[in-house]
C-alpha cells in the first residue's frame, strides 16, 4: 500500500533501446507523456523494463509522441560515436 502511494506521484517510462559501451550499459526510455529519459549502469546489471521518474508530466499541448522518439543520431550523441 505504501509503495503504491509513493508511485502515484511518479511517471513511468518504458525501455525502448539498450546498448553496451565499454563497461557501461546505456538504457533509453520513453515516458507516458512522450518525453525521453536516459540511464546507465555497469554492463553486468540489467536495464529495468520500467523506470519511474519523479517530475511532473509535460502539459498535454507539449506532448509529441511522433517527434520525440529516440533516433539513432540522438543515441549516438549520448554514446559518443
Amino acid at each position: 500500500m505504501i509503495i503504491e502511494l509513493a508511485m502515484a506521484g511518479m511517471m513511468s517510462c518504458t525501455i525502448v533501446h539498450k546498448e553496451i559501451v565499454n563497461e557501461d550499459l546505456m538504457c533509453f526510455y520513453t515516458c507516458k507523456d512522450s518525453s525521453r529519459e536516459f540511464a546507465s549502469t555497469l554492463k553486468q546489471y540489467q536495464c529495468p523494463k520500467v523506470l519511474y521518474v519523479e517530475r511532473p508530466a509535460l502539459p498535454f499541448k507539449e506532448r509529441d509522441f511522433k517527434g520525440n522518439k529516440w533516433t539513432k543520431s540522438a543515441i549516438d550523441k549520448i554514446i559518443g560515436e
